[in-house]
């Protein structure tokens, strides 16, 4: 080797690439399917202060699984 540094080659490439796109994916779909989920029983009990409790969750668990998988 003549000391150059070492190029990334395709797969790594495409691993990145997935890998930023898969991160906001699962923030996003966290808040919806617990924010639709407190939607849901909002409508069902009544109770509207479930939707932004249903948003904070599931924004929190989908938090939780992205440092799991991609921070340590």
């Amino acid at each position: 080797m003549t000391g150059h540094p070492r190029q990334p080659d395709e797969a790594e490439d495409r691993k990145f690439a997935n890998d930023m796109s898969a991160a906001p994916a699962t923030l996003l779909s966290g808040m919806l399917v617990l924010g639709g989920t407190g939607w849901l029983l909002a409508r069902w009990l009544h109770i509207p202060a479930l939707l932004p409790i249903g948003l904070v969750l599931g924004l929190v668990f989908a938090t939780y699984l992205v440092y799991a998988r991609y921070g340590r």
